[in-house]
Parts: C-alpha cells; sequence; structure tokens
C-alpha cells in the first residue's frame, strides 16, 4: 500500500531555489581546491631545492656507475688509477701458473702478488668502460692504483705517468734528456712487449708485471 503526500507550490519553489544554490556551491568549491593544488604545483616547479626520488643527485651519472673523471691521470704524488681485468685471485703463485697453463688464451697474462694473494690480470685500461668492453665470461674489473710515491722522481717514479698513455708511440722518446729520467731498460722493454701485442692494455700489463716486483718502490692498491 503507498501513501501520497502533498506539497504545496511555495513548498516546491523553495526545494528547487535551495538544490540550485547547493548545485553553486559545489561549483564554488571544486573550483577552490583545483586552484589550491595548482598553486603548490607552480611552486615545486619554480625549483625549490627537492630533487626527485628517481633523478640522480648532482655530480652523480643516472646510469648509476663509476665516475671515471680522473681515471687514468696521475696524481701529483705519482699514483696512477687504473682498471684491470681479472680472471681469478689465487692463494700461490703456483696455482695461477696451473690456471694460466690450462688455459691457451691466457698466454699473456700476468700474475701480481699483493697482500699474500696472487691476482691473474689479462689486461690494464685506464677507465672502467674500457676494460668492461675487454671482459670474456667469468672475468670482472678490478680497480686498482699503481703508487709510485716512494719511488725517486726519475727512473721507476715515472711509471704511473708512462702508462697512462694511450698509444706506443707515447712510450717511445728520442731526446737523450728524456731518455735519462725513462726507467731502466727502458727501450729494451718497450721493444720486448711490443712484440707480445700491440694493445696498449696488453703493453700496460706487461711492464708493470716486469717493473713492480724488481723496482723495490713501486706499490699495488686497491
Amino acid at each position: 500500500m503507498r501513501f501520497k503526500k502533498k506539497y504545496s507550490t511555495g513548498a516546491l519553489a523553495m526545494a528547487v531555489f535551495h538544490g540550485f544554490l547547493m548545485g553553486i556551491g559545489g561549483v564554488l568549491l571544486f573550483g577552490f581546491i583545483v586552484m589550491s593544488g595548482d598553486g603548490i604545483g607552480s611552486k615545486a616547479k619554480e625549483g625549490d631545492g627537492t630533487v626527485p626520488v628517481d633523478a640522480p643527485a648532482d655530480g652523480q651519472k643516472a646510469d648509476g656507475g663509476k665516475n671515471e673523471e680522473g681515471a687514468g691521470e696521475p696524481t701529483a704524488n705519482r699514483k696512477t688509477a687504473f682498471f684491470a681485468v681479472q680472471h681469478g685471485v689465487f692463494s700461490t703463485g703456483e696455482s695461477a701458473q696451473s690456471f694460466i697453463a690450462a688455459n691457451g688464451n691466457l698466454r699473456n697474462a700476468a700474475i701480481f702478488p699483493v697482500d699474500g694473494q696472487f691476482y691473474l690480470w689479462s689486461s690494464v685500461h685506464l677507465t672502467d668502460s674500457e676494460a668492461k668492453d675487454a671482459l670474456t665470461a667469468d672475468t670482472f674489473v678490478k680497480p686498482f692504483t699503481l703508487d709510485a710515491a716512494a719511488c725517486p722522481a726519475d727512473g721507476d717514479g715515472k711509471l704511473p705517468v708512462l702508462l697512462a698513455g694511450k698509444e706506443l708511440a707515447s712510450l717511445k722518446f728520442e731526446d737523450p734528456a728524456q731518455k735519462a729520467g725513462l726507467p731502466k731498460d727502458w727501450d729494451q722493454n718497450i721493444g720486448a712487449v711490443a712484440q707480445i701485442s700491440d694493445e696498449m692494455s696488453v703493453i700496460r700489463l706487461q711492464l708493470i708485471g716486469h717493473y713492480l716486483p724488481n723496482s723495490g718502490c713501486l706499490k699495488i692498491e686497491f
């Protein structure tokens, strides 16, 4: 059973007018909210020092890679950063030699004793990206510093500077004055390693492998 209720014409008019006022109020409130939101967004765009969560901080690379600024560049205290392609770390020199003997592609590799361990490297590069391009299966990049701070200014003390060269020609000198300050037997050793390889990454490796154990002042630091 339904009940019907009668309303006067005045009541209906008031109801319509009240609905109209409510509608206008809602539109104004919505506009105020939108305007407030735009104001906040404008302040953020104007640069209030806020960095988005996903954005790299100043001075950092977007790819998260290691900053290579200064890589391969000798410092005032005769230290130079390099990046080796490493095949393994061994507890004895004999085990490292056995590993080389079992892998024909490591005939130009060299073993570097550091702090009681023996590091097996096949090339030495100036930057991390260069070393990564030379990686093969089961190898990785090993950053290190060649430190000649304890060496005299001439002779072995120049090795970190010399090995920062990018071409074989940069290791050859004709001026007698320049030759006088080179490491011992430099010309002979350059000729010998050039017979092994014409790649600077291998030449660096072989020269470090020769001079490091014989100098008494050169050091490898990690």
